[in-house]
């Protein structure tokens, strides 16, 4: 339920960040936060956090592209050592491996490299619904 919560959260903050500046004007904004992220969560967030939830450089894309990346490759692991994947030594030494490269390879192209698949959200989607079944 907490993946949910927060890929609604974090889409709604990346809807709102973009409109904000697109908008120009900061001050008319508060009220379009309240109405972006309060139909998305269903609580009415403070109108009052309108400038400081936005993070630098639109970061929010980049939590949204990681549970995409972490779901494309979960599916991934499970499909090619099953279901107990995590106990495989097989996919131990795959993560060590991938690990390993440290932040050289971006998340496109170490996902491209193992599964040959390109990122997709809606991976994102396929592990909510995953998570709430």
């Amino acid at each position: 339920m907490w993946l949910l919560f927060f890929v609604r959260r974090y889409s709604a903050k990346l809807l709102y960040e973009l409109e904000f500046h697109a908008n120009g004007a900061a001050e008319e904004m508060s009220k379009r936060y309240v109405e972006i992220l309060g139909d998305a969560l269903k609580i009415e967030p403070s109108p009052a956090n309108y400038l400081a939830d936005i993070d630098d450089g639109f970061y929010v894309y980049s939590y949204l592209r990681s549970w995409a990346f972490e779901a494309q490759l979960r599916d991934h692991l499970r499909t090619r050592f099953g279901t107990d994947w995590f106990a495989s030594r097989e996919a131990g030494s795959l993560l060590q491996e991938l690990w390993a490269e440290g932040q050289r390879p971006t998340a496109d192209e170490l996902l491209e490299e193992v599964t040959g698949a390109k990122l997709e959200m809606e991976a994102v989607a396929d592990r909510v619904r995953e998570s709430l079944a």
